[in-house]
């Protein structure tokens, strides 16, 4: 797999947790080159995030260089 980021070679990735030394739910791909990591939530979040949204507060409209 090649990394989104650099296109670099990225490889299957399986963590431990630090604390009690035992095998964790993380399984990803990690960049050799860069360091960037993905799993399925980090995915899944820039999906979401990456769709346009609307803005809450529409933009203010400039007329003569002052704010209407």
């Amino acid at each position: 797999m090649n990394c989104l980021r650099c296109n670099g070679l990225a490889v299957s990735d399986d963590s431990f947790a630090v604390q009690t030394g035992s095998p964790s739910d993380f399984h990803g791909w990690r960049c050799v080159n860069c360091g960037m990591i993905v799993d399925d939530v980090i995915r899944d979040n820039r999906r979401v995030t990456s769709q346009p949204r609307r803005a809450a507060y529409p933009e203010r409209r400039r007329y003569g260089g002052q704010a209407a």
